[in-house]
């Protein structure tokens, strides 16, 4: 199974059209990667579909998306209390 930071990076450059290796695990979805509020929505109905997961929006905070790897660490705890 592949890195959920892979998987991170590979549906960021996707959506962004930029190459996976150009994200850093710690540039700013909104800041770094021009990423916003609207298509954040967009995003985590992707990463939902890529990493099996369900985002509870109510319970989401802006630390859990501000950065590649908070985004990746978010998901990896969804994926641990499955």
């Amino acid at each position: 199974m592949k890195p959920i930071m892979e998987t991170v990076k590979e549906t960021l450059s996707a959506y962004l059209s930029i190459k996976p290796e150009e994200i850093g695990d710690e540039d700013r979805l909104y800041e770094s990667l021009g990423i916003d509020s609207a298509a954040i929505v967009s995003l985590l109905l992707e990463l939902e579909q890529a990493c099996g997961v369900a985002f509870d929006l109510e319970e989401l905070t802006p630390e859990h998306l501000a950065s590649v790897r908070s985004l990746s660490l978010t998901i990896q705890a969804l994926k641990d209390d499955e």
